[in-house]
């Protein structure tokens, strides 16, 4: 009994054992997953600084600008998508919102940077065009997502556009944009770049952080959900065991007997012999009532 209980018993313990493995496993896959998403939104949106960078000092060498302005460009948007893929394989959707938001903002930012990088090497009249469209797009898209930052990024965003240095800098596009006159000397003009370039980075910079930190700690939390499940289901596969064989100590065994096998006693002598006189004593009964003999037997 105990035997038949133990099987099925110690199956039902191997199972939970596997179950409670799988859900570690593939939560261990989605935490280092989080992480890696974090670590490589980090690193590419340093990478797309130092581009920037370049890409500034690139424009003010001598050289084809409109071949050194797209090759940057093109491995910036290269950086970009990739972010954006990142955030779309985010595991929890959540974190891929913000991260999406993330990389609308470093969007946003290359935008500024790329019409400023335009402005400072010099605009003619057939880059006018596409320097007023680059200033319209990244305004654009920085109104789209900023309502959608946390309310402390939203405050340093208000605080930004509310300050003489976005006045300037915004009043200096205008002009450029319209081939008028700057309203604004070149030195104010680029202290005024300068710090709304900052205060953009760095409103990426949080939004990139606080993405990451959701993230971490959501795999955190998807892998002590796990362990949680996995010992509860350990535990519980346990005691139906213990539970099982407890009863399988207490029922009672039935004690079922086979009858014995008849085997048949071989005849000996004297067997035969007893048989014989048996038949002798019956014939001679026979012979005095009958006067004949029954040779039948």
């Amino acid at each position: 009994m105990l035997s038949i209980a133990f099987v099925p018993s110690a199956a039902l313990v191997l199972v939970a054992l596997f179950i409670g493995g799988f859900l570690v496993q593939q939560a261990i896959q989605d935490r280092d997953d989080a992480e890696n998403g974090a670590i490589v939104m980090a690193d590419a949106s340093r990478v797309i600084a130092l581009l920037q960078r370049d890409r500034a000092v690139a424009l003010k060498a001598p050289g084809s600008r409109s071949a050194i302005y797209a090759a940057y460009a093109d491995r910036i948007d290269t950086s970009l998508s990739s972010l954006r893929e990142i955030a779309r394989a985010a595991p929890d959707a959540e974190v891929g919102y913000q991260q999406t938001i993330a990389v609308e903002l470093l969007t946003a930012v290359e935008g500024l940077d790329r019409s400023d990088s335009l402005a400072v090497a010099g605009i003619d009249d057939e880059g006018r065009l596409d320097y007023a469209a680059a200033v319209g797009a990244y305004r654009s898209r920085l109104d789209a997502v900023a309502g959608k930052l946390t309310e402390s990024s939203r405050r340093i965003y208000r605080e930004l556009i509310g300050s003489e240095d976005w006045s300037r800098f915004g009043a200096v596009e205008t002009a450029l944009s319209a081939a008028t006159p700057p309203p604004v000397g070149q030195d104010a003009w680029r202290v005024a770049a300068g710090v709304v370039g900052r205060s953009l980075g760095d409103l990426a910079a949080r939004q990139i952080e606080y993405s990451a930190q959701l993230a971490i700690d959501g795999g955190r939390r998807v892998l002590s959900g796990a362990l949680a499940a996995a010992a509860s289901i350990s535990l519980l596969a346990g005691v139906v065991m213990a539970i099982v064989m407890l009863l399988a100590r207490r029922l009672p065994i039935p004690v079922i007997r086979c009858p014995s096998r008849v085997e048949a006693t071989p005849l000996t002598w004297s067997h035969l012999v007893s048989d014989y006189a048996g038949k002798s004593t019956l014939l001679a009964h026979t012979r005095r009532r009958t006067g004949r003999a029954d040779l039948s037997g």
